[in-house]
């Protein structure tokens, strides 16, 4: 029972703790601006009449569920951030033609995959190419245009897994939550010492250095997740889509066209 309970805990703690960090954050730019009951407008003494009518603890039950609104509205998912960083610092299409640094620096740091499972990745592009054509000129183009297929197929995957072994994609759910954690509550962290050093003390700055490490902390777990994505394919228990034509094409010597997806 409280394995089943665990997911839907998951889907609830990320958007009510970054809720409240934003909200706090919230009240101490504006909180000294709200009135009291005795002195609000015409608008804002309805809303004291609820709370009072309500009673404390519904009016508790109802802030929190503004505050989960709030959070779920502002939560950014560890993936996307990943991909968007990963693209910001030169994609994840063509590491073979970067500097070894540069290479590490995508596939490690902003990249969605460790650099590890991304030399895994490519050996296998490479071996599922050469299975279908032999080794001419531009072969190293068609083996990384099947790389880039197979890693924008990465995010059609999880509902693939969960369908080939329920296992593997209970560790893979649970390590993109803790990184959607991890970098939401870092990303919302940071704003809130922000916001205090400029309404507190400005010694609350420092605080933004635990907050960026706990982000990049979420970013490498996503890279974890993702690595299970990798293991599955390698051990085809899941097959990318795109990829999988893309490959197939170069039998029949046909292949897709490069723009496709």
């Amino acid at each position: 029972m409280l394995a089943s309970l665990l997911p839907g805990f998951r889907e609830l703690r990320t958007p009510l703790a970054i809720g409240y960090l934003y909200a706090l954050a919230l009240y101490l730019l504006v909180g000294d601006k709200i009135p009291p009951r005795a002195t609000a407008s015409q608008h804002l003494k309805p809303l004291y009449d609820v709370a009072h009518w309500l009673g404390k603890p519904a009016t508790l039950a109802a802030g929190a569920f503004v505050v989960f609104l709030l959070g779920s509205v502002l939560e950014v998912s560890a993936a996307t951030l990943s991909r968007l960083i990963g693209a910001l610092v030169g994609g994840v299409g063509t590491p073979n033609a970067m500097r070894p640094d540069a290479r590490r620096l995508v596939w490690g740091v902003g990249g969605q995959l460790t650099l590890l499972s991304a030399n895994r990745l490519s050996t296998y592009c490479r071996y599922k190419v050469m299975r279908n054509i032999p080794v001419i000129d531009g072969f190293d183009g068609l083996v990384v245009e099947a790389r880039r297929r197979l890693v924008e197929d990465l995010p059609q995957l999880p509902t693939r897994l969960y369908t080939a072994s329920k296992d593997m994609y209970g560790d893979y759910d649970r390590l993109v939550a803790e990184a959607d954690l991890r970098v939401n509550v870092g990303l919302a962290g940071a704003l809130l010492s922000c916001v205090m050093a400029h309404q507190v003390h400005m010694g609350w700055l420092l605080v933004i250095i635990p907050m960026v490490l706990l982000a990049y902390r979420g970013l490498v777990t996503i890279r974890k997740a993702n690595d299970i994505l990798v293991q599955a394919i390698i051990t085809d228990l899941v097959q990318p889509p795109s990829f999988e034509e893309y490959v197939s094409g170069l039998g029949t010597g046909t292949p897709p066209n490069p723009g496709y997806l």
